[in-house]
């Protein structure tokens, strides 16, 4: 389950004050459970089409309810390992330099580990997300990205375009 570290030292980790303190900050936190899915789809790093979209239908319900509610209109799977993603520093990269999107990043986490560092009314705090967890990140937060020391996520990613999100670097652009 996820834990935040805050610019001061503390880490919450009860599951009722991070979802309190992120909703206070805007961002959606929910727990869904990873362990309904079999083993070879929580944990396999080399999923083929059947296999994602299988996956994806064990969580249809919360997939749908999140259209729904925040208008996504698509979402996929993405894997990032160092032994199947074989340009992992370079994306890794990419996502640790400060960014915002002009939509939500949804991010449901089935398996691995990873690191959201965000700027929200004013506060700069670290989301440490596991399986399990699900964090929307809102349009225009100046955040960051990494992996933690395992260098492996699986995630659901979804979108509120057709294109996916774009990083936008130009901290001038930053709506808060």
């Amino acid at each position: 389950m996820a834990y935040i570290t805050r610019e001061s030292g503390s880490v919450l980790r009860d599951p009722g004050a991070i979802k309190n303190f992120l909703a206070d900050h805007g961002v959606l936190w929910e727990y869904w459970a990873p362990e309904i899915l079999p083993d070879r789809l929580r944990t396999g790093l080399d999923l083929n089409d059947s296999e994602k979209e299988e996956l994806l239908r064990q969580f249809q319900n919360e997939l749908d309810r999140l259209a729904h509610e925040f208008g996504y209109i698509s979402h996929d799977i993405i894997i990032l390992h160092a032994d199947t993603t074989p340009n992992l520093d370079d994306l890794l990269t990419n996502f640790q330099k400060e960014h915002h999107h002009s939509e939500d990043e949804v991010r449901f986490i089935v398996d691995g580990e990873g690191i959201f560092t965000l700027t929200r009314n004013g506060e700069r705090f670290a989301v440490t997300v596991m399986p399990g967890d699900l964090i929307s990140v809102p349009r225009g937060t100046r955040h960051c990205f990494t992996l933690t020391n395992s260098r492996y996520v699986k995630a659901v990613r979804l979108f509120q375009t057709k294109e996916g999100w774009v990083a936008i670097y130009d901290a001038s652009q930053q709506v808060s």
